[in-house]
């Protein structure tokens, strides 16, 4: 009788059994069919989706494998390691479809009534045409002043790579205020403040893409009164999360 040892599928023989065993020693290689598919599928305990489906993980586990979490309604995947799993998306309600992150370069000094680039600025390639892009900046400006007119303001906006408002958004954010109250005799400051903020940016109100479903934003940004001081953006980092919705 020729009748392989295996635990799993992969360990069966496609050549066994061979035509000279005898007809009687077909039940040794049904028992081994049995024995493998039961391992190799331990909590199949029901129709197979193709995945493992439970609130529970898969008493056996093995890197790259699929599991439904039902409790959460979350899609997993073992690592590559097979000590532990990787959420994947969610499988009702908004998905992360993907993630891109900048650490933009510090701008020079920007001394502008209107409109100029900060030099804060992510390019994502969407996955989907109906997903929502929310695009994130984090990081600090630093304001010269000179008093001679009481205050100063600096504000910004989400545009895109040509300084255009991204449709949807709110123009003239402002991002930071100084009012010089009784400090005349030190008319000079230099102030630095953390700016955080979160734009949210639907399909139909995407820029005009640069190439296929390329999307550059960028920060753009003005202050007022220029005569007394001027901005510069450093230490900023964004981050572009597009969420099927």
């Amino acid at each position: 009788m020729s009748i392989e040892s295996a635990s799993f599928i992969s360990g069966l023989v496609t050549a066994n059994p061979p035509g000279t065993d005898a007809i009687a020693e077909g039940d040794n290689h049904i028992r081994l069919i049995k024995t493998v598919l039961k391992a190799s599928l331990p909590n199949a305990n029901a129709a197979i989706n193709g995945i493992h489906t439970g609130a529970s993980a898969p008493s056996s586990t093995s890197a790259g494998q699929l599991w439904f979490d039902t409790s959460g309604n979350l899609i997993k995947i073992r690592n590559e390691a097979d000590s532990g799993w990787i959420i994947l998306l969610a499988s009702e309600g908004a998905r992360l479809l993907e993630v891109t992150h900048n650490i933009p370069s510090a701008s020079s000094y920007l001394r502008s009534a209107t409109y100029v680039d900060s030099v804060q600025t992510i390019t994502h390639t969407a996955l989907s045409t109906s997903s929502t892009l929310y695009i994130t900046y984090n990081g600090f400006i630093q304001y010269a002043f000179n008093f001679d007119a009481g205050s100063a303001s600096a504000y910004m906006r989400l545009s895109n790579s040509s300084g255009t408002l991204i449709a949807g958004t709110t123009d003239d954010i402002q991002c930071l205020y100084v009012d010089d109250v009784d400090h005349s005799a030190n008319p000079t400051w230099d102030n630095t403040v953390g700016v955080s903020r979160t734009w949210k940016v639907t399909s139909g109100n995407r820029p005009t893409p640069d190439s296929g479903t390329t999307y550059t934003f960028d920060i753009w940004t003005k202050c007022s009164p220029v005569a007394d001081g001027g901005t510069t953006w450093q230490n900023g980092t964004m981050t572009c999360l597009e969420i099927e919705e």
